[in-house]
């Protein structure tokens, strides 16, 4: 009898641990950006204005205040830590009215673990429309121009997210090891919450962002942050300290300096 009971305990205890090694591979998958659907683009017409363009696609996750006139609509999807589909849709404007569509790149597939080829992934972001593609003959090292774009596209859905008075999203945007400096982050995440509850409209600007990648999984991000809410006003240069995690890039400290 007893030997039977030791046996049918070593039986559950294997097909436990069977359980917890399968369900431990298991990774999420990460979207980052502005999913285009076949329908959304068959809406789009020369000629539309930018309210319409906006109420089509939505706002546009990579943006330039320097250069107004250009919409870039960037997605990627990673499965299991590598990118396994991208879209590129890119709108530009004269005046009020869209006079040109630029979706060559859109969709791309990326099959693992090929690595885009073109330095047009470096991307400068900030807020209210997009900059130019920066191109050049030969990529020294194109996995690095891929981060690069990566942590661009995840700084600005951090800053569309505080716009938007997203919390879930904008707290997302945060690795689970961030504490702020001179607070609690009980108290840090009390004082967040209470003025996404509070404010009644935010804006947040972000321009002339610097990306440096010290590895493969952490980078800083520097740039000049303009913020503006129903009660308060500010511009300051800041820096993200950031972390991929699980496929993404996650902010692990910040710094401002007035």
């Amino acid at each position: 009898m007893m030997r039977s009971k030791i046996i049918l305990i070593s039986l559950v205890v294997a097909i436990c641990s069977g359980c917890v090694s399968h369900f431990s591979a298991y990774k999420l998958d990460i979207r980052q950006g502005n999913f285009i659907t076949p329908e959304m683009r068959d809406k789009l017409k020369l000629g539309m204005s930018r309210q319409q363009v906006r109420y089509v696609m939505g706002t546009p996750l990579l943006s330039d205040t320097f250069h107004g006139d250009r919409w870039d609509y960037i997605y990627s999807l990673a499965q299991h830590d590598t990118v396994v589909e991208k879209q590129v849709l890119t709108l530009y404007f004269e005046g009020d009215n869209l006079t040109r569509i630029d979706d060559s790149a859109m969709p791309a597939s990326v099959p693992a673990p090929a690595i885009e080829q073109s330095a047009s992934a470096v991307i400068a972001v900030s807020a209210v429309a997009a900059a130019p593609i920066v191109a050049a003959p030969t990529v020294p090292d194109a996995a690095h121009v891929d981060a690069e774009a990566a942590i661009k596209v995840s700084v600005q859905g951090w800053a569309a997210a505080w716009s938007a008075r997203d919390s879930k999203q904008y707290l997302a945007a945060y690795a689970p090891s961030f504490h702020p400096a001179g607070m609690s982050r009980a108290a840090w995440l009390k004082q967040r919450t209470e003025r996404f509850a509070n404010a009644h409209a935010i804006a947040v600007s972000i321009g002339d962002m610097v990306v440096k990648a010290q590895d493969d999984t952490h980078a800083t991000a520097t740039f000049v942050q303009d913020y503006r809410s129903d009660t308060h006003h500010d511009s300051t240069r800041k820096t993200l300290q950031l972390e991929k995690i699980a496929g993404a890039w996650l902010i692990v400290s910040e710094q401002t300096e007035k």
